[in-house]
């Protein structure tokens, strides 16, 4: 018998998308052009230790903007805790598979769009922004600029978080620091968690108000709730100001 049954075949924006079924366990993954992007029970529970982490990060907070979607894991299990969320992804097979494979409830604002687009026009604040965007080809660099940066901070309300995954390709990698402090501004504190030693892994990226003095406690409990002995707490590495001593795009 195979180890993995095909449930469908998708041609999304960035590629081929396939959902297959694992037998051992049963789960289910959203292949992009050979990537996995999510994997997750039929019913939405992600099997990656971020995703978890991320909800933590997330769980006082409750009008989150949620800008990608892939599998929506991380927004089921946000709909789960009661949020009110505005999911954008610019993929509109996303929010199909999403809602036939993982269990994405059918109540929720799903907006077709360019991010960017999005965080340019929308007027709405939010007390959460909760970020999982990527896929074959994508540069987080090139599409988080600081413009782009300084839009997302503009669409939290006061008192707001920005919570962001990223892959990295190891432990010198500047890239999570670069883009946390673009994030980040002179308004936030930024904490970054990750597995140190390993390669093409992801890293949280959190954007905290600095007179949330509990950042690292509750970083630390997602941690506990979600036992990985490689994963790590750590300050972010650069300030907005130091952005400035290199070029515009840091």
């Amino acid at each position: 018998m195979s180890a993995v049954r095909l449930l469908g075949r998708y041609q999304g924006r960035s590629g081929e998308i396939e959902i297959v079924e694992c037998s051992w366990d049963g789960t289910r993954i959203y292949f992009e052009e050979g990537v996995r992007q999510s994997q997750a029970t039929p019913d939405g529970e992600s099997v990656f230790t971020y995703v978890k982490l991320m909800d933590e990060l997330l769980h006082r907070s409750a009008n989150i903007l949620v800008l990608g979607c892939g599998g929506g894991n991380l927004a089921t299990r946000l709909a789960h805790r009661g949020k009110t969320l505005t999911i954008v992804d610019n993929n509109p097979i996303s929010f199909v598979i999403a809602h036939k494979f993982f269990g994405l409830p059918d109540d929720l604002n799903c907006m077709v769009s360019d991010f960017r687009r999005f965080i340019y026009q929308d007027d709405t604040l939010y007390d959460a922004i909760a970020i999982d965007i990527g896929g074959p080809g994508f540069q987080f660099n090139d599409e988080f600029d600081v413009e782009t940066c300084e839009a997302i901070r503009a669409r939290l309300a006061p008192g707001g978080r920005i919570v962001m995954n990223v892959l990295v390709m190891n432990d010198i990698d500047p890239l999570p620091d670069r883009i946390a402090a673009r994030l980040a501004g002179d308004s936030l504190k930024v904490w970054v968690v990750d597995e140190q030693g390993i390669e093409d892994r992801n890293a949280i990226i959190a954007c905290i108000p600095e007179r949330q003095l509990n950042a690292r406690p509750a970083l630390a409990d997602a941690m506990r709730n979600n036992y990985n002995e490689q994963w790590s707490i750590r300050r972010g590495r650069l300030r907005n100001r130091d952005l400035a001593y290199g070029s515009r795009n840091g």
